[in-house]
């Protein structure tokens, strides 16, 4: 018999993190096999030889994490601490191959076509992912972020008729405009199911100023980057438009995801969170202190460095 069902030392220590940060929202569970996840049946159709049968039969995920208290799957997660892969838009991405598990990228990339066939949420990360932040000041991981975001997608899932119904009104009493205003109201509805976002508006709420943050990375290999900044004011100085950028923070991730767009989204949820914490210890909520920055920081342009 295993000492543990465990496959690592890591993946425990993962595991055990999830349980205590999550539990209130989400049920986890480790080492649960794909067929009863994906289904017996789902299997037999899905597999191409026996062999890709007898692996898919007899294989688990590391975790499976569903909504509470129903069993419903809503992110299927593989740790690949052994050889630091990653997954986007369904496909495995690896930095070095394993003399101990030479198939990896097959069974991988197996595991990933047959969630994606059968439309089950499912990612690979590695100690890049699941590794925490500092910079957020409670030390969440990028995993976090993932988790949160699987959470607002389930909602959207689950009221998807209702939420077409609201567009499609909109649209036949007021046209596309009315019907883009819906849709950004739905964002907004579905965001107050994910604990992450429901906790940047928490922090942010008590600061006199904050604005939008939608940042558009730049791409470096498997990278993702970017500044996030928390500017004040605006004013035109020599024909350029200027701001005081009070505080920054710079981010680095790799371009994980389910979904084409995922990276982009978690990449800017996972930056407004870390500026929203340094500024609460930089600053917090002390009127005094905003002003005093606010004063002594210099006008620069808007789009400069």
């Amino acid at each position: 018999m295993k000492e543990t069902i465990f496959d690592s030392k890591s993946e425990k220590t993962i595991f055990k993190r999830l349980k205590t940060y999550w539990s209130k929202y989400v049920d986890i569970f480790p080492q649960i096999p794909v067929k009863n996840i994906v289904g017996y049946d789902e299997i037999i159709k899905f597999s191409k030889s026996k062999k890709v049968e007898d692996f898919l039969l007899k294989t688990s995920f590391d975790f499976v994490i569903c909504e509470l208290e129903t069993g419903l799957p809503i992110l299927v997660v593989e740790f690949d601490g052994l050889s630091g892969g990653f997954s986007q838009e369904g496909h495995f991405y690896i930095k070095s191959t394993s003399e101990i598990d030479p198939h990896r990228i097959l069974k991988m990339e197996t595991k990933l076509s047959l969630c994606t066939e059968f439309q089950v949420p499912m990612i690979v990360i590695s100690y890049d992912e699941s590794n925490l932040l500092p910079e957020s000041g409670d030390w969440i991981s990028v995993l976090d972020v993932i988790i949160g975001d699987s959470i607002e997608k389930l909602f959207h899932r689950k009221n998807y008729p209702k939420y077409m119904q609201m567009i499609t009104e909109a649209y036949e009493y007021g046209g596309q405009e009315s019907a883009e205003i819906t849709s950004i109201e739905i964002e907004i509805i579905n965001e107050k199911y994910n604990p992450v976002k429901k906790k940047i508006k928490v922090i942010t709420k008590k600061f006199p100023i904050w604005p939008m943050q939608i940042v558009f990375p730049k791409e470096q290999g498997d990278w993702l980057t970017g500044q996030f900044t928390l500017n004040w004011g605006l004013n035109t100085i020599n024909g350029s438009l200027n701001t005081k950028k009070l505080i920054n923070f710079n981010l680095k991730i790799r371009k994980v995801g389910i979904f084409d767009s995922d990276s982009l989204f978690l990449f800017n949820t996972i930056g407004e969170y870390c500026l929203a914490r340094k500024t609460e210890r930089e600053i917090g909520i002390d009127k005094g202190k905003w002003q005093e920055l606010i004063d002594k920081t210099e006008w620069s342009t808007l789009h400069g460095s």
